[in-house]
């Protein structure tokens, strides 16, 4: 019973408001010209002589509706996609310069000017005779 009143208030309250009942479409209105007519009467510049009476006619046409069209549904152009351009080559990693295979250093001070002291066991230039205190390097200080 409350929905039926709720509903019944709502479309007195659209009627009143100038709507339309849910489901009903607006029919167009076509508009007809418009004539008015004014009558006027010169005012009396003597007595004895009488203007007749003047009239004027105007018409007043609205300009024509637009005809209604129908949307049509036109699908936008495809997107062309961007071309493949294939990510970059990431940089080699660091590698340090390579130690000749068969260093030989007769003191320590030629492998500290050659930059390459300490030398650990098992590196390039590492000698037993180099190494002191035989913990493994060579030329420590």
């Amino acid at each position: 019973m409350k929905r039926a009143l709720t509903a019944a208030a709502l479309l007195i309250t659209l009627t009143a408001c100038g709507g339309t009942q849910p489901g009903s479409d607006p029919l167009p209105t076509i508009e007809t010209p418009k004539t008015t007519t004014e009558r006027t009467t010169p005012p009396p510049t003597t007595p004895t002589t009488a203007a007749p009476p003047t009239s004027t006619t105007t018409t007043t046409t609205p300009p024509p509706a637009a005809p209604a069209t129908e949307a049509t549904n036109v699908a936008p152009p495809p997107v062309q996609p961007a071309p493949y351009t294939p990510p970059a080559a990431p940089p080699a990693p660091y590698t340090p310069p390579a130690a000749p295979a068969e260093a030989y250093y007769a003191h320590c001070s030629e492998a500290r000017a050659a930059g390459a002291a300490p030398l650990h066991r098992g590196s390039p230039g590492y000698r037993s005779a180099l190494d002191r205190d035989n913990d493994g390097v060579a030329c420590e200080n």
